[in-house]
């Protein structure tokens, strides 16, 4: 079985070859509705929802699932039961993105059951899977999220004589697609939550004079006239007996920035509001 992205497993599978049963075709249905965001929930004042809605995007990058079934090798960044949570965050950081997340199928089954006698013999198929996907905050450098959840799918179909096709590698490998499928879609609303529960983070892209720039803007979600704090980086924290990455430290703050301008698609001009000595890499939050 080929590794799959979170995308890639909440698009729609379509299959051919035999009659598909009630729960198949409504299973084609569910991923047309996106999950609820916070862009379209009621908060308890005014003020709190309008600087809800104006909340900037977060840059999340979703890792190719690992198969952990014996047919496929061990991935590069999963060693044993445990992540390499250090060369994760970095991978991240230099992507440019705030949030990665990886997952894995850590076991998937086929059975088929019906009529072994007969010119025309129904039959069940059934699939089975268990997932688990971790979600990271890069700019802290720590997991934030962990979830498990297990799917099935199933198909009845009328077979004459041996009915081969039930037998065929494609057909095991498509509805054991939809079985992971039906095992992700339910903790996409969690993941969502728990990002948005996330502070925004940006970076200062270049630095001249009063001019300051950063690397946000319009399909960030930033508007003309935001104010945005700007502090140091901070520093990765490792265990001095056995060196694993425990997270960043949060930085210190060095003034704030008024967006004055933007620059291309996902970029800004900003101007000095306070502070001074800001440099290239400096973390810009919302204020």
């Amino acid at each position: 079985m080929k590794t799959l992205s979170l995308a890639a497993l909440a698009a729609v599978v379509a299959f051919t070859g035999c009659t598909r049963s009630p729960a198949f075709r409504q299973d084609q249905e569910y991923t047309k509705s996106e999950p609820a965001s916070y862009y379209s929930s009621a908060a308890t004042t005014p003020t709190q929802r309008i600087e809800s809605m104006g909340q900037p995007k977060k840059r999340v990058l979703v890792l190719n699932f690992w198969n952990n079934t014996p047919s496929l090798s061990t991935e590069d960044l999963i060693q044993g039961e445990k992540i390499k949570v250090a060369q994760l965050i970095r991978e991240g950081r230099r992507l440019g993105v705030s949030v990665l997340i990886i997952g894995r199928v850590t076991k998937a089954i086929f059975r088929q059951r019906g009529d072994d006698v007969g010119l025309l013999r129904q039959k069940q198929s059934l699939a089975g899977a268990d997932v688990e996907i971790k979600v990271f905050d890069v700019s802290m450098g720590r997991e934030i999220l962990a979830l498990s959840r297990s799917g099935e799918a199933s198909a009845n179909s009328l077979v004459a004589f041996e009915g081969k096709s039930l037998q065929s590698k494609e057909y095991r490998s498509e509805l054991t697609h939809l079985a992971i499928r039906n095992a992700v879609a339910p903790l996409i609303p969690e993941v969502v939550r728990g990002i948005e529960k996330m502070t925004w983070e940006g970076r200062i892209a270049k630095v001249a004079g009063t001019k300051v720039y950063v690397n946000a803007g319009k399909n960030s979600g930033l508007m003309g006239g935001d104010i945005l704090r700007v502090l140091t980086p901070g520093d990765d924290i490792y265990d001095p007996v056995t060196g694993a990455f425990l997270g960043r430290s949060p930085g210190q703050l060095k003034g704030t920035l008024e967006l004055v301008e933007f620059i291309g698609p996902d970029g800004a001009l900003t101007e000095v509001h306070t502070g001074a000595n800001f440099q290239e890499g400096d973390v810009v939050q919302l204020y």
